[in-house]
């Protein structure tokens, strides 16, 4: 594989969000077809073979275990002769909510049937026409840069790759197999634009993972900007007072008829160029490029509206995968695990096989990336923090880890997560009534919303949890943690209903929480004499809007 390799890099830099190419020229006797190449970076690369894009957005987001990446295997379609490889690759050097910061560019790659090596031999070359641009950078929630392309200085100087270290040495650690597909993308899409003053508006199809790309003539020297609609967005409900800003892009004209296609992507609905006057435009367009699955199922009704809905909701679901499963793709693209556990059960109803695979990763970097026994959200990521409400989503009998199990029979699943799954419950301590004490975590999160009866939730979820790993330790026959495990489940069995049930509703206090009183039906906690009561009481915390913009719930309900 790799062990014949060495990391290298050019030696004139080693700065932050640098671009570097890479070129390696070698001969093939005759046409060979998926030829197979294997390939890391630090942090992304884009492949070229004999002058043909290959690899869009190659390599995944450190870490596959602590102190570790990932490395791609690629099939390349070679033909006899003279074939040239190309890899340009962008180093970061920042990390955000799905990414680890690494202060080590470098590249590595190997081909055995083709007797190619990353070392000293390989030609590369700062790409010059790529510069940092000046004003705001994107929210600290995302890695990597804006990007600035000055097309006067497009070259690259090309020298002997300097060795960085040989395979397997530290900085870089042992990469593991990408466990997912390579990204999917298209050709330069040319699209139609809309011109107000020095404004042109590119409306996409959907909303989407794209990059853009231009065509103009002009004399040389002025600057477009290019932004996504959704380059400025707020935060989410409780963080509605902040703004996060996206990626852009800046190009620089050269004299004369250009073309130019920008690296990294964004999210969007549509495309914003600023254009000064003295450019004239003749292709405005788009690459689209996402994770490599098809949405292969999507409910129909007879009402037209809602099919529109619910095509809307399966592209949601697809834009909202990458290196990762996110909460949203364009303000953080963070892999917080509790939305991954609402996510995984769309994934099997109406996304294709691929799709399956990113939420093997979900679990493994969940369980892999663990903080000690803390199970956390946002890995890999250099803000990760514990949810406590969310991981015990993730381990319960309705979370990630089931949902996966369930659908697959992956036994290697739960013998890879009981333990973990089992250690992160002990953290919990037992109150005198007989209930979790709360677990705040990094942050004590059960909803944006008013009048949340955490400690009913808690323990529901709690609950789910331990009835989720003894379920496990059964499938996979390990005793271990069995009694304690039974232990707390009885503790809360014993006592939810005398210390919680009000005459109509559950509660821990003096208000009624709907979320509370579903989490006690879905978990088994609930005793079934009063579903129906609950489930009224439910449907009218809705048919009213949550009355008193909160949870209350007063007597004449």
């Amino acid at each position: 594989m790799l062990e014949k390799s060495k990391w290298i890099w050019t030696d004139e830099s080693r700065e932050k969000n640098l671009f570097v190419r890479f070129e390696t020229v070698f001969y093939s006797e005759q046409d060979i077809k998926d030829v197979v190449f294997h390939i890391a970076a630090e942090t992304k690369y884009y492949l070229y073979l004999n002058g043909v894009l290959t690899v869009f957005d190659g390599g995944l987001h450190r870490e596959s275990t602590p102190g570790n990446g990932y490395y791609d295997e690629v099939k390349l379609n070679v033909k006899s002769g003279q074939n040239v490889l190309n890899i340009d690759v962008w180093y970061w050097g920042n990390g955000g909510r799905n990414n680890t910061a690494f202060s080590y560019p470098g590249l590595i790659f190997a081909c055995d049937s083709l007797g190619i090596y990353s070392d000293e031999r390989v030609k590369c070359g700062i790409l010059r026409g790529y510069y940092n641009p000046q004003g705001l950078s994107p929210s600290y929630l995302y890695g990597g840069y804006n990007i600035g392309f000055d097309a006067g200085k497009d070259s690259a100087c090309y020298k002997d790759a300097a060795v960085l270290a040989s395979y397997g040495e530290q900085p870089y650690g042992i990469p593991e197999k990408r466990p997912i597909p390579l990204f999917r993308f298209s050709e330069n899409i040319s699209a139609a634009y809309k011109k107000s003053g020095n404004l042109y508006s590119v409306r996409l199809p959907h909303a989407m993972q794209f990059s853009p790309f231009l065509k103009v003539v002009a004399n040389g020297g002025e600057k477009i900007e290019i932004k996504s609609d959704r380059y400025y967005v707020n935060g989410g409900p409780g963080d509605c007072h902040n703004q996060y800003r996206g990626h852009s892009y800046e190009y620089v004209c050269k004299n004369g008829i250009q073309e130019h296609s920008f690296y990294n992507y964004i999210f969007g609905e549509s495309i914003e160029f600023s254009v000064p006057d003295s450019v004239k435009v003749l292709e405005l367009g788009y690459r689209e490029s996402t994770y490599d699955c098809d949405i292969v199922n999507v409910p129909q009704t007879d009402d037209q509206n809602l099919n529109v809905l619910l095509k809307k909701c399966a592209r949601t679901l697809t834009v909202c995968m990458r290196e990762n499963f996110m909460d949203c793709p364009d303000r953080e693209r963070g892999q917080w695990i509790g939305d991954v556990s609402v996510q995984a059960p769309q994934v099997f109803y109406c996304l294709s096989e691929n799709a399956v695979l990113l939420l093997l990763k979900a679990i493994l970097d969940f369980i892999r990336l663990r903080k000690g026994n803390v199970l956390v959200g946002n890995v890999p990521g250099m803000t990760f923090s514990e949810l406590p409400s969310q991981s015990l989503n993730a381990i319960s009998e309705e979370g990630m880890i089931s949902v996966y199990y369930k659908n697959t029979g992956d036994k290697d699943i739960l013998r890879l997560t009981y333990r973990p799954i089992a250690e992160y419950l002990r953290l919990w301590d037992m109150g005198k009534d007989g209930f979790v004490i709360n677990r705040r975590g990094n942050w004590n999160w059960f909803d944006h919303n008013f009048n949340i009866d955490e400690k009913i939730l808690e323990n529901c979820w709690y609950y789910s949890a331990l009835k989720f790993a003894i379920y496990v330790s059964e499938e996979i026959s390990d005793e271990k943690y069995r009694e304690f495990l039974l232990e707390r489940k009885h503790s809360i069995e014993k006592n939810f209903e005398s210390a919680f049930w009000k005459g109509k509703f559950y509660s821990s206090g003096d208000f009624a929480d709907d979320r509370a009183n579903a989490m006690a039906v879905i978990s088994g906690l609930a005793a079934p004499e009063h579903f129906s009561e609950i489930c009224q009481r439910i449907q009218c915390f809705h048919l009213y809007g949550r009355i008193c913009a909160g949870s209350f719930m007063p007597d004449w309900l």
